[in-house]
């Protein structure tokens, strides 16, 4: 009986040990904060895609005696919206992410209402307000008025009277377009022509045709490679060489092609920023790279302010960010407005030896 009991006792010291065995190894580990990022990473788009990914990447590398471990997890989308909802849904449901950072407004507004339904704080690089609807979600870019108007403020500045517009049925260039057509007036431009083609249109030639019998004095090109691309070099090829945009020369991979044109471009990042950046990656910063960074700091910084012991829920990250007010990011002074967007600035720009130069 007595060697049952010891056999018994020596069980017990032995589980005993093993279990403060465990928690010891679990001395300071932290309590992960799980990232998603769902970006194109291949596919025409997928520059971007990686210039995003670098930017995120740098800015973990910079983490110091945080609270929170954060992990992020990258997932492709190539711009493709019927990829959107089961990228969402593998991050929330099989990563247990508590943000998704993503790009584009046709991916933003599918994983926008999917983030709301599940409590997982979203930012959009994006155009289009509805990606930023819902207590959970948050645009951080500029806003359509803010490039249509540097873009009609530009044209006057030339002494451009006449518009004609070729534009992708897509909803954050719709997002551009609409502000255009709506502000045009205020600056004396009269839009001559409006042609609209739609995602995986190849030969722009008869809308080109049609358009230039107007003889605009400027052509807005809206679209997102490859579409972008191509109808820009059927334009030269039929003398339609006088073009711009709002934005979206910042999105090709062969800018060469616009070389001299001037267009709207994304603002300036911090000379800190621009410094480490090239250091590291030994390129320039690719479109939507400093907003992700921005965006991933500003969900650290909300997390990391939490006053608890346990993990912050995503409802309190969500209601830290919007009530940022002033917080220094590499994009200048930022504030989130009433809708959960975060405007940030644009610059007027050229392509020069086939990099995007600010001409201000």
């Amino acid at each position: 009986m007595n060697k049952k009991i010891w056999s018994i006792v020596g069980v017990i010291i032995v589980l005993v040990l093993l279990v403060i065995g465990l928690n010891n190894n679990r001395i300071g580990e932290k309590t992960v904060i799980r990232i998603g990022v769902a970006v194109p990473m291949t596919g025409n788009n997928g520059f971007a895609g990686e210039g995003i990914r670098d930017a995120i990447n740098l800015a973990q590398s910079k983490l110091k005696n945080t609270k929170y471990k954060y992990d992020v997890i990258f997932e492709d989308t190539q711009v493709d919206p019927k990829s959107a909802a089961t990228v969402a849904q593998k991050l929330i449901t099989i990563d247990k992410v508590d943000a998704i950072i993503d790009a584009y407004a046709p991916i933003g507004n599918i994983i926008a209402p999917i983030a709301e339904e599940t409590q997982v704080v979203h930012i959009g690089i994006a155009f289009d307000a509805r990606a930023a609807e819902g207590e959970y979600n948050f645009i951080h870019f500029h806003t359509p008025d803010t490039s249509a108007r540097a873009f009609l403020t530009e044209m006057d500045k030339r002494g451009l009277k006449t518009l004609g517009i070729f534009h992708l049925n897509n909803p954050g260039i719709l997002a551009v377009y609409n502000s255009i057509v709506k502000l045009s007036s205020e600056y004396g431009i009269e839009i001559v022509s409006d042609q609209e083609f739609k995602s995986g249109d190849r030969d722009f030639r008869s809308i080109i045709i049609k358009s230039a019998v107007n003889k605009a004095d400027l052509y807005a090109v809206l679209s997102i490679p490859p579409e972008l691309d191509i109808l820009s070099k059927q334009m030269k090829e039929l003398g339609l060489g006088n073009m711009s945009t709002a934005i979206y020369f910042e999105l090709s991979p062969n800018k060469s092609l616009y070389e001299g044109l001037w267009s709207i471009g994304f603002g300036a990042a911090s000379d800190v920023f621009v410094k480490e950046y090239k250091d590291v990656y030994k390129k320039d910063i690719a479109f939507g790279g400093p907003n992700a960074y921005d965006a991933f700091n500003l969900i650290v910084n909300a997390a990391e302010s939490y006053k608890g012991e346990d993990k912050p829920s995503t409802k309190y990250i969500a209601d830290q960010i919007q009530n940022l007010k002033d917080y220094d990011g590499v994009l200048g002074r930022l504030t989130v407005d009433e809708a959960g967007i975060i405007d940030s600035p644009v610059l007027v720009k050229t392509v020069k030896n086939g990099v995007m130069v600010s001409i201000e």
